[in-house]
């Protein structure tokens, strides 16, 4: 087991994540209301990649500033192409904090963070198949320019794609994610074209 347990600020960030995240469909409030209920259960210790059958785990869409690309990386277990992202670590204090960290980490990019989950994703844990089932994914939407990734020693590769031609090797939920990030990103965007305001949090922020 980890020595590591998250604190209270960390773990209140993730209601306020849970309160905030979308509500468009019955799966959307549907997964909301169980990953608060696990969170009730199970308390700080959701947060970190011990517990089982299930935990939490946090993500950043990386777009580009004109919303045309975006940048995913080859995962090295799966073999195929996701959004940057991964387990909560010390240091991090709030989840678009740990989104933008892992995004640093796996792509060497950096921008604005949009306040409010994309979408909350619950896909297959690759980390220990049969003991964790399931990534409780709070996916956040990052601006970055569209400047030349860094490939990470964690993945296969890192490319920008265009955001109506997604690679074919695509992980399960990854298209979704990336529509509800640009629909989310065009609903921020000011009247006058510029780009939304950043999030309050470090998009800098190292665990």
């Amino acid at each position: 087991m980890t020595s590591w347990m998250p604190g209270e600020d960390l773990v209140a960030d993730l209601r306020h994540a849970l309160a905030r995240a979308p509500r468009e469909s019955a799966e959307d409030r549907f997964e909301a209301w169980a990953w608060r209920a696990l969170l009730d259960e199970d308390g700080p210790a959701l947060l970190t990649r011990d517990a089982a059958p299930a935990h939490v785990t946090a993500s950043a869409i990386v777009l580009s500033t004109d919303l045309t690309h975006t940048c995913l990386v080859l995962h090295s277990k799966l073999n195929r192409w996701v959004q940057p992202g991964g387990h909560l670590e010390p240091g991090d204090r709030t989840m678009i904090g740990a989104a933008a960290r892992e995004a640093l980490e796996e792509t060497g990019l950096h921008g604005q963070v949009l306040p409010d989950p994309v979408i909350l994703s619950r896909h297959g844990a690759p980390c220990r198949p049969a003991v964790v089932d399931w990534h409780l994914d709070v996916e956040f939407a990052l601006l970055s320019e569209l400047t030349d990734p860094v490939v990470s020693e964690e993945s296969l590769d890192v490319a920008w794609f265009p955001v109506g031609q997604l690679p074919t090797e695509l992980a399960f939920g990854v298209d979704h994610s990336v529509r509800r990030a640009v629909e989310l990103a065009r609903t921020r965007l000011a009247p006058t074209g510029s780009a939304p305001s950043p999030a309050t949090a470090s998009t800098g922020q190292s665990g």
